[in-house]
């Protein structure tokens, strides 16, 4: 709805729209030299600086002395009177009314249409810290917050160059949230761009809560097994992701930055492997890979082995573990679901409950259940062992958990009904729906060894960064100088 520029129907229009909210607040004055100025401003309580508006609006105004156009004040207010660096002139009750929540000021003018959007924000955010979830020894301690415009900057001061390109885009019909479409000119793939780009905009829906919602809703496949979008919290990983040639999703109010496209191996990769030397960081880094292998395949193997291929044990060793199976009286499988089932619970508890006792909790009861249950014979030592060696290894790689409990049961199941042969076929089916599937023009098998596509530069092991090229290691284009 457009204003037709009569002061008191104008005004009469913003405070029918304004009604439902008692933290908006208005004030009429005129000015002292010049009573030809007569204004009314419009805030939103809370979210204005009080200084801002005193010095930036109300004072220069008051006390101006000079001779005002009779047509056009409010143009030249914004160019000579008011003293705040953002304003801006709307006609538009909608937009006036997006401004107005998100923390600016509306001037009005007597006998001027429309009025002057001015920015006077001041709420209060979370400070910078360093994300909970990507930790490291050494390096920066910086992580996103929740306004976009501090990320964006945090990202600037790192990427100071005039290539980096930033697509504003307002997503979202009630919340109207700004997301941030963020690339570097020269490195990443044009196409890749305007695919990400209208991807977001075709986005329909009522409201933005954070960028989860647009992973899900710009996801090739939301019924998908793996992730094919990554995310960070961390602005030195942003601005490496920018330099090999990928597409970052910035959404206002959420400290999570979208990447993309999102391969495998990411989950494998740390941001300290950076910050150490390349043969540490490449140790490292097989760790985790062996630690995903065992969490996996360890308790499934343990069961198809026993059931199976009793053989493959030494004869002493496998006695042992017949007699003590043979205490308890549930099955290999069973006594293996069962403690899977109770190591997740578990680690659900440690999560959901308060810091201060989640880590104690979940290690107390872990201790009492476990030492429990063998005492009264309900499941074997043996089995008791592989399966806390088999989560704890799980817990290493973060963001594959979920994809490690359901991958651990599959293959136990197969295992339990074929042996070895059974896990073998349910490693090809996974390795197989890998192989196929893709991110956003990247295949997600992508810097594997027998993988053409991509560098392996810096895959499997981190090479030293004098062999690393100066951008575009991932999917970069090939035609820039």
């Amino acid at each position: 709805m457009k204003l037709n520029g009569s002061y008191e129907h104008d005004i009469k229009l913003m405070e029918n729209l304004t009604a439902g909210d008692p933290t908006v607040k208005l004030r009429d004055f005129e000015g002292r030299y010049n009573p030809a100025i007569r204004c009314r401003i419009f805030f939103s309580d809370g979210m204005v600086s009080s200084q801002l508006l005193s010095d930036g609006i109300l004072e220069p105004i008051i006390n101006f002395r000079g001779e005002l156009p009779r047509d056009e004040i409010l143009d030249y207010m914004a160019l000579a009177v008011l003293e705040l660096p953002e304003v801006r002139r709307s006609v538009d009750s909608g937009d006036m009314a997006e401004a107005l929540n998100y923390g600016d000021v509306l001037l009005f003018a007597d006998g001027q249409p429309g009025a002057l959007i001015i920015g006077c924000k001041n709420f209060t955010y979370r400070g910078i810290s360093e994300p909970e979830e990507e930790k490291v020894a050494r390096g920066p301690r910086e992580g996103f917050t929740e306004p976009i415009m501090i990320n964006i900057s945090m990202l600037k001061r790192r990427l100071r160059t005039h290539k980096l390109r930033i697509d504003m885009v307002t997503v979202g019909e009630r919340t109207s949230t700004a997301c941030g479409v963020i690339s570097l000119d020269g490195v990443t793939d044009e196409k890749l761009v305007r695919q990400v780009k209208e991807l977001v905009e075709k986005i329909e829906i009522d409201g933005i809560l954070s960028s989860n919602y647009i992973s899900e809703l710009i996801d090739p496949a939301p019924f998908g097994f793996f992730r094919r979008i990554g995310s960070t919290a961390r602005p030195d990983v942003a601005a490496a992701k920018l330099l090999e040639g990928r597409v970052l999703i910035m959404v206002d109010g959420s400290p999570q930055v979208l990447t993309l496209p999102f391969v495998f191996l990411e989950h494998f990769q740390s941001p300290e492997d950076y910050y150490v030397t390349w043969h540490h960081a490449a140790f490292s880094r097989v760790l985790r890979m062996a630690a995903f292998a065992l969490s996996i395949t360890l308790v499934p193997v343990y069961v198809a082995v026993l059931n199976y291929h009793p053989g493959t044990f030494p004869t002493m060793m496998i006695m042992n573990i017949v007699a003590l199976q043979q205490a308890t009286p549930f099955s290999a499988l069973t006594e293996a679901v069962l403690l899977l089932i109770a190591f997740d619970l578990l680690r659900e508890a440690g999560l959901r409950t308060p810091a201060s006792v989640g880590q104690t909790l979940s290690i107390v009861g872990a201790l009492i259940l476990g030492q429990s249950a063998v005492e009264a014979n309900i499941v074997s030592p043996s089995m008791l062992i592989v399966v806390a060696l088999s989560g704890v290894t799980g817990l290493i790689i973060n963001d594959l958990r979920n994809q490690v409990v359901l991958i651990r049961f599959m293959l136990l199941a197969f295992g339990a009904a074929a042996g070895l042969w059974g896990i073998a076929a349910g490693i090809t089916m996974v390795l197989g729906r890998m192989a196929e599937i893709g991110s956003f023009g990247a295949d997600y098998l992508t810097g594997m060894p027998l993988n053409a596509q991509g560098s392996h530069e810096d895959s499997l092991f981190r090479t030293p960064i004098s062999r690393m090229k100066k951008s575009g290691r991932f999917m970069a284009r090939r035609d820039r100088p």
